[in-house]
């Protein structure tokens, strides 16, 4: 399809402020960087939901095959059957990627990684005065559990990852220690963790800053950095993206956003928006459609319309207006091509459609009969499409919407208060005094 400016024109009528910021800033961008994914560890903590042993060993394999390097797949100290689980995506033959399980600080959590046959793991401890606090340890007990911990990993041959959990809300003094500890100790790469998503892109940067030159630079080692974000305030993807325009080059994200609460970095965004800045993600663009579909049938639940990149509606127009620009060129309302992350653009019929739109659509429609239609037709067949969308009943409509609220509320159901109470109740009855007991009342 031949469009009305040419490449050289678009490059005068379209203004890169990213470019210019990025210039005039004169940031030290990294030119690469390394996708290390939590979909199969923090993502599998979405309330309600549970991967099976063959959906995880799918999407670590789709994972692997899209170009992500680094997958976190799970927790073995939690039970045997993770542990079983995490031992059995290790022998499985990974290309690209290296999997990943992670431990607190303490011999046994290191034990259990053992026993899986991992290569590398993730040592984590929430380090804040209010975490310290409620474990009742105290700063100096911290620093020397992570010390003793990541000798006893590189002894059993680890390499480790350090992620100092809750950083953000860290007072400086004992972020800086633990991180130097961590180092000093043999931790190969550290992670900022933004456990609860309080920061913003301004405060992203001037704390990674801070760490990069009050930790990393005196110590003169090149120790690779990581940032982990939540999305409480919806900055997960603002504040990883921030991270890695300060030097952090192991972002972590979660396919569609899945997590706690209001889940992570959506892996989709974070690379998206790296590759538009020219940031090397090793990420097949292409195919994030197919992981974000497997993964939001595997999690049971379902993305919004508006989702940036993967969701329905990304790439659809209704507007008369806006179908009128893209036909004359798509950069008028679209940022990116949708071929460039393996989608295709929609254009809707309804209230908002104009004649050019409707043109378009018998043109595509119809063309193999080669109609001429008239100006005066065509406005005849715009104003009943617009009626016809503007008649659907908005009752009927709403009958729709409540059904389908109720079923997703139905499929993202734990256990009810009433199931708990009997689980406890068949097994607790022996121990319940006879005053709480229910009287037997025999008539």
């Amino acid at each position: 399809m031949s469009y009305k400016f040419t490449k050289e024109e678009l490059e005068e009528l379209l203004t890169d402020y990213n470019k210019i910021a990025l210039e005039e800033q004169k940031l030290d961008l990294p030119s690469k960087v390394c996708i290390w994914d939590e979909t199969l560890r923090d993502g599998e903590q979405s309330p309600t939901v549970y991967l099976t042993l063959e959906e995880k060993i799918h999407l670590a394999k789709l994972m692997d095959e899209i170009g992500v390097k680094l997958i976190a797949v799970g927790f073995p100290a939690v039970s045997k059957s993770e542990k079983k689980i995490v031992k059995t995506l290790v022998s499985e033959n990974f290309e690209k990627a290296t999997i990943l399980g992670i431990a607190r600080p303490k011999k046994e959590d290191i034990d259990a990684c053992i026993e899986t046959d991992l290569k590398e793991i993730v040592l984590f401890m929430p380090i804040s005065p209010i975490f310290r606090k409620t474990m009742k340890q105290k700063p100096e007990e911290q620093l020397e559990m992570i010390k003793v911990a990541i000798h006893y990993a590189i002894e059993n041959g680890f390499k480790v990852n350090w992620v100092s959990e809750d950083g953000t809300r860290c007072d400086f003094k004992h972020l800086k220690n633990v991180f130097q500890t961590a180092i000093e100790a043999g931790a190969e790469r550290i992670v900022l963790g933004d456990t609860v998503g309080i920061l913003t892109p301004f405060s992203t940067s001037y704390l990674i800053k801070r760490i990069k030159n009050e930790v990393i630079t005196p110590l003169n080692k090149k120790v690779p950095m990581g940032i982990h974000t939540h999305n409480d305030f919806g900055l997960a993807v603002a504040n990883t993206i921030t991270g890695v325009f300060e030097g952090c080059t192991y972002p972590h994200t979660c396919i569609n956003g899945y997590g706690e609460r209001a889940g992570n970095a959506a892996l989709e965004e974070v690379v998206t928006t790296l590759e538009r800045v020219g940031i090397d993600t090793g990420i097949d663009l292409t195919r994030l459609p197919e992981i974000s579909e497997v993964c939001e049938k595997y999690f049971n639940q379902p993305l919004a319309l508006n989702k940036p990149i993967v969701g329905k509606h990304a790439f659809s127009h209704e507007s008369g207006l806006h179908i009128a620009a893209i036909l004359a060129h798509p950069l008028t309302y679209e940022p990116i091509n949708p071929h460039m992350v393996g989608r295709r653009r929609k254009f809707y019929l309804g209230k908002f459609s104009g004649s050019k739109s409707v043109l378009h659509v018998l043109q595509k429609k119809i063309k193999v009969l080669d109609l001429d239609i008239p100006e005066d037709i065509i406005k005849k067949i715009v104003s009943e499409v617009k009626s016809v969308h503007e008649e659907t009943s908005k009752k009927e409509l709403r009958k729709s919407f409540n059904r389908i609220k109720q079923e997703l509320d139905r499929i993202s159901k734990g256990v009810s208060d009433k199931k708990f109470f009997e689980i406890v109740n068949k097994y607790a009855q022996p121990y319940v005094p006879d005053d709480f007991k229910p009287k037997n009342n025999k008539s």
